[in-house]
């Protein structure tokens, strides 16, 4: 039976009650490393071991120049986390390179219908792994209105197997995802972050709609649940330890952090969180359910922008 969300109050009342949106499988994580379509950090980001430390990147700020007010947008509206949590990194990541680029008419805002399609169930929820699989196998489509469907807008009634005919997989092939890269540490997911890459996640942790007074995330309840990380700070000059920035898919169903200086980190992303490191690490990475999209096989370091003067970068 098919849900239908249609405020954040609904959407969270349904995952701190069990819904399964994020779905772990053990078979098709292995499947996914021996058949070549994913790869751990150990063996394919090694270069990149070590830059991350003490600094911070703001990834999501690339996302927001080119697609403003993205976050709080499109919440979701059914069990479809996986593919909004995937979603959420791969246009990090595009939007990343088209800013280092200086290419901003590239970018354009990716759908989530053809990945949760991919579940494999007429059921709610997904396993991490085969949205990885199916976005490295065939590929994904954008928000724009196609001959076969309409995409321009959000519309999670069409995400069933019925979509993915051989014309909409077709289409899906000429935009898939390079490589998927696994952390096993938060160093590692550090590391990933400083280079340019976000990721997205699957782990059984929940959070209050308010932050501490430090400005950071308590934990309330177990959420079956997949978000995107898109940014981290690990200098230590605002919060007291490093804090990784988590975007969810539920529109604004929470407030501001009570710690968050705009002439630093810009305008708050609506619906994030910041996550410290010891909690990000042992849930978040710690789930085993990790993945980074790269675009490039090889996963070369960008050179990002400044992220101490990026105001001034971004005009």
């Amino acid at each position: 039976m098919t849900v239908d969300f249609r405020t954040p109050d609904q959407i969270r009342s349904a995952y701190e009650n069990g819904l399964p949106g994020w779905q772990f499988n053990q078979d098709t994580m292995d499947h996914l490393f021996s058949d070549g379509k994913a790869a751990l950090f150990a063996a394919e980001a090694m270069h990149l071991a070590g830059v991350g430390a003490g600094k911070m990147a703001l990834l999501w700020r690339s996302r927001e120049l080119f697609d403003p007010g993205v976050y709080g947008k499109e919440a979701q509206t059914r069990g479809s986390c996986v593919s909004h949590g995937s979603r959420g990194s791969r246009d990090t990541t595009a939007a990343v390179e088209i800013h280092i680029k200086g290419e901003p008419e590239e970018y354009k805002r990716g759908a989530t219908e053809p990945t949760y399609a991919a579940r494999d169930s007429r059921g709610e929820g997904m396993d991490p792994a085969r949205a990885t699989r199916f976005e490295a196998d065939t590929g994904f489509l954008y928000r724009e209105k196609y001959p076969f469907a309409d995409l321009s807008q959000l519309n999670e009634r069409l995400a069933e197997a019925s979509l993915l005919t051989e014309v909409v997989l077709e289409e899906c092939r000429k935009h898939n995802v390079g490589k998927w890269v696994a952390a096993q540490t938060a160093d590692q997911v550090k590391d990933l972050l400083y280079s340019g890459y976000a990721l997205h996640s699957g782990q059984s942790y929940g959070v209050r709609g308010t932050s501490d007074n430090r400005g950071i995330s308590v934990r309330s309840g177990s959420w079956n649940h997949d978000m995107a990380t898109v940014g981290y700070d690990d200098t230590k000059e605002v919060y007291p330890v490093c804090v990784f920035l988590v975007a969810n898919s539920w529109g604004k169903w929470n407030s501001k952090p009570s710690v968050w200086p705009e002439d630093r980190y810009g305008v708050w992303p609506e619906g994030s969180f910041w996550v410290d490191e010891d909690t990000y690490a042992r849930h978040f990475v710690g789930s085993r359910s990790i993945f980074a999209y790269c675009d490039i096989k090889g996963i070369p370091q960008k050179n990002l922008p400044d992220y101490g003067n990026l105001t001034n970068i971004l005009g």
